[in-house]
C-alpha cells in the first residue's frame, strides 16, 4: 500500500480543501482588520449628509451585520482547518457520518451533515444561535 501524503504529512487529498479554506480565512480576515476604517466613513456620512441620514445609518446597520457574518465565518473557516489537521474534515461533528462530498466542495466549512443540519434546523433556536446554526 502505498502513502499519498505529501512531505507535511498531509494527506494529497486535504491539500484542495485546505488551500481553498486558508484562502478564505485570508480574505476575511483583511475584510474584517478594515471593517473598523469603514465604520467609521459610514458614521462620517451620517453625519455630512442629514438629508439622507436614514439611508447612511442602513448601511452602516449592513455593514455591521456583514462584519459579525464574517467574524461567525472565519470562526468556522479555522475550525475546519483545525478538522484537517486532527482528521475529522469530511464527518458530521454530530453524528460521525460522512458529509456530502459535493456538499463539502461547495462549503468547506461545514461541519455537520445534510441530515444532522436539517434537524437542528426543525428544531427551535436558543436565544442568540445563529441563524445557520453553525454552517452555510
Amino acid at each position: 500500500m502505498t502513502d499519498d501524503r505529501p512531505a507535511d504529512g498531509t494527506p494529497a487529498a486535504d491539500e484542495e480543501p485546505r488551500r481553498r479554506l486558508t484562502e478564505q480565512a485570508a480574505v476575511l480576515r483583511r475584510r474584517i482588520a478594515a471593517a473598523p476604517s469603514r465604520d467609521e466613513a459610514l458614521r462620517a456620512d451620517c453625519l455630512l449628509d442629514a438629508a439622507d441620514a436614514g439611508a447612511a445609518a442602513e448601511a452602516l446597520e449592513r455593514h455591521r451585520r456583514e462584519t459579525h457574518e464574517a467574524r461567525e465565518l472565519l470562526a468556522r473557516t479555522e475550525a475546519a482547518l483545525v478538522r484537517l489537521d486532527t482528521g475529522g474534515f469530511g464527518r458530521c461533528a454530530r453524528c460521525g457520518e460522512a458529509i456530502d462530498p459535493e456538499r463539502l466542495h461547495a462549503f468547506p466549512h461545514l461541519e455537520r451533515c445534510l441530515r444532522c443540519e436539517a434537524a437542528g434546523r426543525a428544531r427551535p433556536r436558543r436565544h442568540g444561535s445563529s441563524a445557520w446554526g453553525g454552517d452555510e
